[in-house]
């Protein structure tokens, strides 16, 4: 028992310390999202255009403590994903009583690649999947211990998941199917504490709403064109898609095993009448077959499901505990711990090259340019910055910064020096957060710079803009000989404004 305990303790100080050695390390700039949540940050309000709040308040209060730099933007991901960590151990330990069955929760999911990521890349995600398992944890001893305080536990995770990614609706349905699938729970329908949970909630969700009721259901449309509503059809290749996602972002051996060990737990939960077993399999079961479902319907991105492994991974760490070595069943045994070999070794030998690739070099080998996610998304960030910081110095009054991506705009914010304001021109896109800023008035009559992806011409809009339009760059950025992508830099002079334009969507 004890060494378990250890072990975990050891693996989760190795973890973390790699992790921070990471972000620390600058390997990695920041992602596009990462630069747009931070710039949220910047701005504090009640909620925002596509999301909640959460992950801009995370950001801020790392920043005001250590600065407007990736290290500290990046942080709260780390500590999130090592609160995790720590909440499958406690929940595997509480439902299993076996310090092996939280190890090997805690090993599985840190070798997850989307967990492993999360634990680096400050998104939506870490602090929605930790608010996930904290609810499951409060659900838990909510059932074992009849306790009807840990339902308003359950309740404030519910609210401040909300806060964190709309996605956390979906643990209403899944503990409902939990409560009716159990005779023993069903009572609990009849009582006033779940309802009061889910009310507490939606109370800590409501600044949201409010802030959302101004601003004409921004979000809501957002949501709801995201998924797939007025344009979706069907489509038999979406299913695919989305499972061969779900392989990659999670391994295929591991997906396998983690879908395993959630059938596992549904069979015994309703085998035994074991509701704690139930409740992880209603955690993660029906998010799965949710999204595959929908995905025939319309785009289903490979993340959105990152919640369900959650419980998957817990139950696998209490199955493998039941797995007999002797007797007529020793066979069955031996494969499943190949597959359970296979599911941690396989992402130990990937992940490392996954986010240290020049690792490769070494060996004369280099990660093929079709499967280098950090390449086609991260490269290329600080030295944009570094030739608009120097074309700026060089001009003889203030340029103000526009681009027709908010990503570009986001990192431009970030990477250039002294962390101006950017600006996001409306070009034939759909509504972002920057057109709530606004701020286009101030900058009437002064020359400013547009930064764009490729070599082409620029937009028509922009020479409408300005009086006069030149490129005066073109930034190519190459990454140990392998040509990435190009940004066109063009200096406009005497701004007049953009013509009004619809948006494309929201």
């Amino acid at each position: 028992m004890r060494s378990y305990r250890t072990l975990t303790l050891l693996w989760l100080l190795a973890l973390t310390a790699f992790h921070l050695w990471f972000i620390a390390s600058g390997r990695w700039p920041l992602a596009p999202d990462e630069a747009h949540y931070w710039e949220w940050s910047r701005r504090p309000d009640w909620s925002y255009y596509s999301k909640g709040p959460m992950v801009a308040y995370l950001i801020a209060l790392s920043t005001r403590l250590g600065g407007d730099t990736a290290f500290w933007i990046r942080l709260p991901a780390t500590v999130l994903g090592v609160g995790l960590a720590g909440i499958a151990y406690i929940l595997a330990r509480r439902i299993f009583q076996s310090e092996r069955a939280g190890f090997l929760s805690v090993v599985l999911l840190s070798l997850v690649p989307l967990y492993a990521a999360g634990s680096i890349l400050m998104t939506i995600d870490s602090p929605f999947v930790l608010c996930w398992g904290l609810a499951s944890l409060f659900l838990c001893r909510a059932v074992r211990r009849r306790s009807e305080g840990s339902w308003y536990g359950a309740g404030i995770a519910l609210g401040l998941g909300f806060l964190s990614k709309y996605t956390m609706l979906m643990l209403l349905p899944c503990v409902l199917l939990w409560l009716l699938l159990s005779p023993k729970l069903r009572p609990w329908l009849h009582r006033r504490e779940p309802y009061e949970a889910a009310l507490l909630g939606f109370l800590i969700f409501s600044p949201v709403i409010v802030w959302n009721a101004r601003h004409g259901w921004l979000s809501g449309r957002h949501v709801l064109i995201q998924a797939g509503a007025g344009g979706a059809q069907v489509s038999l290749l979406g299913g695919p898609e989305f499972l061969g996602s779900q392989l990659l972002v999670v391994s295929p051996f591991m997906f396998a095993l983690l879908l395993l060990g959630a059938g596992w737990a549904w069979r015994e939960g309703i085998r035994q009448g074991r509701e704690d077993l139930l409740l992880l399999a209603c955690l993660s079961l029906p998010v799965l077959l949710f999204f595959q479902g929908w995905s025939f319907v319309t785009k289903v991105q490979a993340n959105w499901a990152a919640h369900a492994y959650f419980t998957a991974a817990v139950a696998v760490g209490g199955w493998a505990d039941t797995w007999p070595p002797w007797g007529e069943r020793r066979r069955v045994t031996r494969r499943l711990n190949g597959l359970l070999l296979a599911s941690i070794i396989l992402p130990t030998v990937l992940l490392p090259v996954a986010f240290v690739p020049d690792v490769l070099g070494l060996f004369g080998a280099r990660v093929p340019a079709a499967v280098d996610l950090v390449s086609k998304r991260l490269r290329g960030w600080p030295e944009l910055g570094q030739v608009v910081t120097q074309v700026q110095r060089g001009a003889a009054s203030p340029l103000f910064l526009v681009s027709d991506r908010y990503q570009i705009a986001s990192e431009l914010a970030f990477y250039v020096e002294g962390h101006p304001r950017v600006y996001n021109a409306n070009v034939g896109r759909r509504m972002n957060q920057y057109d709530l800023w606004g701020g286009w008035d101030a900058l009437q009559g002064r020359d400013g710079l547009f930064v764009s992806f490729g070599v082409g011409d620029p937009p028509g809009e922009l020479r409408t803009a300005f009086r006069e339009v030149e490129r005066v760059r073109v930034v190519p950025i190459v990454h140990r000989g392998q040509h990435l992508r190009d940004f066109s830099i063009f200096l406009g002079r005497n701004f007049q404004g953009f013509p009004p334009r619809a948006f494309t969507g929201y």
